[in-house]
């Protein structure tokens, strides 16, 4: 995991908002997904970090849960034990709905690939794949694409509801996020909508499957003065 960037990138970002323009964040995440208190967890310690502070992992955001055992057991199944696939930039809960947030401030952010190397591992993703979009051919072509990242958190939301529990999946994507360096920074908000379309188009999503997903576009020049009680 690598060191938060000071000023710029979506974990700066994200966590500037969580701190210092909650009220802002949680309406705004509110005209996406509706109404209703927002909770956010707060962050494991992680002293390998300048910050001190790390990422879930997983499904560490559940181990308080009576049925943990079970859900390890389940994901123990569902998806490969080496490595780390899946690091939430944040989660909160909505209305009993679980939401697993990934934020992003440039657009390379969206592109990722499978790193995995072991025929056993590429298997069990590819099947995980499958389970979730219905489609031997079209799993082939997520373990396969620039889009991994998308893939494997819309697999982490199926084995959710395998288990019984609801969860969506949120993108935070930042406007201005990265004026330190303008030929990451995005300006523009349809920049992002454009982005997300094209990762929509490759994995070939269906209407159930993008019924997973919100997003929320913030600008980061931008916040709530005084909040309207």
């Amino acid at each position: 995991m690598a060191e938060m960037a000071l000023g710029y990138g979506s974990e700066f970002q994200l966590l500037r908002y969580l701190g210092h323009h909650r009220f802002y964040l949680d309406e705004e995440i509110k005209k996406v997904i509706g109404k209703g208190d927002i909770t956010w967890m707060d962050y494991p310690i992680n002293d390998k970090r300048d910050s001190c502070d790390g990422e879930w992992t997983e499904i560490e955001c559940f181990k308080k849960r009576p049925d943990y055992n079970h859900i390890k057991n389940e994901w123990g199944k569902f998806w490969p034990q080496r490595g780390n696939a899946h690091n939430w930039d944040g989660i909160f809960i909505q209305n009993k709905i679980w939401y697993f947030v990934e934020a992003k401030a440039h657009l390379e952010e969206a592109h990722s690939k499978c790193t995995a190397k072991d025929s056993n591992s590429i298997g069990t993703i590819t099947r995980a794949f499958e389970k979730t979009c219905g489609n031997k051919q079209l799993a082939e072509k997520w373990q396969q694409s620039n889009c991994y990242q998308l893939a494997n958190r819309l697999a982490f939301i199926y084995f959710c509801t395998l288990i019984g529990i609801k969860a969506k999946l949120l993108y935070i994507s930042f406007v201005n996020g990265y004026r330190c360096n303008p030929t990451k920074n995005v300006i523009q908000a349809s920049d992002w909508e454009n982005k997300w379309k094209e990762e929509y188009k490759t994995l070939e999503l269906n209407d159930e499957l993008k019924s997973d997903i919100y997003h929320v576009t913030i600008d980061c020049e931008k916040g709530c003065d005084t909040p309207n009680f």
